[in-house]
């Protein structure tokens, strides 16, 4: 459920010293009842303005009975009956931190007592070329920042695209070409080639290498709801443990098609290997996909839209156990190395209810590792069909079915796909599905 709800002040609240009132929203038993929150106690609120204040100012809270004075309260202030079935009390520091300092006491927001609106985030990267197709150490370019908070700036060899993380796939996509076709540092790099890619093979004009790994990692918003139990260091290795793996077999398998053999293997012998993740900012980064998705804009929808579907769905079935730590592993060992000693992924409920055709950590090496794998019909079938089985579905079908129809592409179709990111992002060149 995600509703709007009149939140309200209270002072009956401020002025409680007996009770830590700023973990509580207190409602009357109508309001409750017009909202479906009749036996919840847990819920989430947040404002109802951009994808940074939902980030940022989200709170959870637990449902108390409102208190008679502020219900009356608004009786004399005249608020009709239907707005009064819809209101929630906080206190004044709890209404500050989701509504700001602008707002006098009363403001629209969002409720909800499930996992809605998870966030998505990237910061892909991409070769720049001179006009002897050399790679262009960026962080030797001269007036390319090199600072970790810009939006767009090199990162050692590669320049890097860092655009704030959103809900909406379509418009974080939208982001990404905003930031090639406005930012200074475009006007910066301007005289060179940008290429996106998996791995990169050819030389350079500053060491001896010739292997230029890509990455096109994607973040993973971590839910409100779940906040809690990440504070538990077995529950949160679990959770992100399960997480990755899910993501490598529904969504970097599939895209190692894409990838290329001749590139991948190089890549994954450093960077987005079988278990390649970090978890330093409260969620996880899935760090096995290539930047090779940053070839279009097309190619950027299909792939975070599927990974979206994919994250969603996880969420949902995850919210339906209650979060349980059994859901995620059952009986499975949950050191820290258990993505190099498991070999019995069966016994993860979660990922048998996600459809999965759950393979051994061996096998999962030899595929993304060694690209021990035929993107053969039977492959893709069974892909497509759990994919299409996932809750989500309905919503990103067509991410989904894009990604399934360019997979199933001929390898001579496939590797038509231009690379270059000033054709396809700046110069809106078509995609070849």
């Amino acid at each position: 459920m995600k509703k709007q709800l009149i939140l309200v002040v209270s002072d009956s609240m401020d002025n409680n010293d007996k009770r830590n009132e700023e973990t509580l929203i207190r409602m009357g038993g109508k309001a409750r009842e017009n909202l479906g929150l009749a036996d919840q106690k847990d819920v989430e609120l947040w404002p109802t303005n951009t994808t940074s204040d939902r980030i940022n100012r989200s709170k959870l809270l637990k449902i108390h009975q409102a208190y008679a004075e502020d219900m009356k309260k608004l009786i004399s202030d005249g608020m009709s009956r239907d707005k009064r079935f819809r209101v929630g009390f906080v206190t004044a520091e709890v209404f500050e931190y989701i509504c700001g300092n602008g707002a006098d006491g009363k403001s629209d927001v969002w409720i909800s007592d499930s996992i809605d609106d998870t966030v998505i985030g990237s910061d892909p990267e991409f070769i720049l070329l001179d006009n002897n197709n050399s790679v262009k150490y960026a962080q030797r370019v001269r007036g390319l920042s090199n600072d970790k908070l810009s939006k767009f700036s090199a990162d050692g060899p590669l320049a890097e695209l860092r655009p704030d993380p959103m809900i909406d796939v379509e418009g974080f996509v939208n982001s990404i070409q905003d930031l090639l076709r406005e930012h200074p540092s475009a006007e910066t790099i301007k005289a060179y080639k940008w290429k996106a890619g998996c791995c990169h093979l050819g030389k350079g004009d500053f060491d001896n290498r010739n292997e230029w790994p890509i990455g096109g990692h994607i973040h993973v918003g971590t839910p409100k709801q779940m906040s809690g139990k990440l504070k538990n260091d077995s529950y949160r290795n679990i959770y992100y443990i399960t997480m990755q793996r899910v993501l490598d077999e529904l969504l970097s398998i599939p895209m190692m098609r894409i990838d290329k053999k001749g590139e991948s293997i190089p890549r994954r012998k450093k960077y987005g290997a079988y278990g390649d993740y970090r978890t330093e900012h409260g969620r996880l980064e899935h760090r096995t996909l290539s930047g090779m998705w940053m070839a279009h804009p097309r190619l950027a929808l299909i792939t975070l839209g599927t990974a979206k579907a994919i994250i969603d769905s996880f969420y949902k079935m995850l919210e339906s156990k209650n979060y349980d730590k059994k859901y995620l592993l059952g009986d499975l060992s949950t050191g820290s190395n258990l993505f190099s000693n498991c070999q019995d992924w069966t016994k993860s409920p979660i990922l048998k209810d996600m459809g999965i055709a759950i393979k051994s950590s061996g096998e999962m090496c030899d595929i993304l590792n060694k690209y021990n794998i035929q993107f053969n019909k039977t492959y893709i079938n069974k892909i497509r069909k759990i994919l299409r089985k996932l809750p989500t579905y309905r919503k990103y079908s067509e991410y989904i079915d894009g990604l399934m129809e360019l997979i199933s592409l001929p390898q001579q179709e496939i590797n038509r796909i231009d690379c270059d990111i000033k054709k396809s992002w700046v110069r809106n060149k078509g995609f070849i599905i």
